[in-house]
């Protein structure tokens, strides 16, 4: 099943969900390592997407809208099924490069 293209990707759903936690587009965008502009940009695109406004700004800060704060909490459900994916892709990985098979022939050793 496809999804929807008004579904955002996961880095702007990510930064969403650390506007809604620090109150601020400046802030989210410092603890995720972009700059400002870029995450407003990433923000304004993503309520373009969707077709509702997303935040609240103000010079205070900003914080959901009513339709953010649904959106905020579907983000968060999907934000933490990304991360179980991503620790169980690591298990899997782990423990297929904890297996060593070795394999040799006793040819060598009998010259």
């Amino acid at each position: 099943m496809a999804l929807s293209p008004h579904v955002p990707e996961l880095g702007a759903l990510e930064l969403l969900l650390a506007v809604a936690r620090l109150g601020s587009v400046g802030r989210a965008a410092a603890e995720l390592g972009v700059s400002q502009p870029a995450a407003s940009a990433r923000i304004k695109g993503m309520e373009r997407q969707i077709g509702v406004a997303l935040l609240e700004r103000s010079p205070r800060g900003s914080r959901p809208t009513e339709a953010g704060r649904l959106v905020v909490e579907w983000a968060r459900q999907v934000v933490e099924a990304a991360q179980a994916l991503d620790a169980g892709i690591d298990a899997l990985r782990e423990r297929r490069d904890a297996r060593l098979r070795v394999l040799a022939s006793l040819t060598v050793a009998e010259y």
